[in-house]
């Protein structure tokens, strides 16, 4: 019963999740990195503070490089979906 409850919890917060994801629409910004915090991962462009999700992205950035950051706005913070460098 229990394995039941936990697995009926997490799709609920999956479903949840994805639904507040599609509400809010994609905004893109492009600049250079001024700085950039692997450890809280966050870095800043413009000082806007960006979120990420290092699993996913955040390997071989650097302060000072040009990017591209597709984000969302999820409760307040901006979520980074996607970081591609700019040539």
């Amino acid at each position: 019963m229990r394995a039941v409850k936990k697995v009926t919890s997490a799709a609920l917060a999956l479903t949840a999740a994805a639904g507040a994801a599609a509400a809010s629409p994609t905004q893109t910004i492009t600049g250079r990195i001024d700085h950039l915090n692997p450890r809280g991962h966050s870095l800043i462009i413009r000082n806007e503070v960006y979120r990420y999700d290092p699993r996913l992205m955040g390997v071989g950035l650097r302060a000072g490089e040009k990017v591209r950051v597709h984000y969302r706005e999820q409760h307040g913070h901006r979520v980074a979906s996607r970081i591609t460098p700019v040539a």
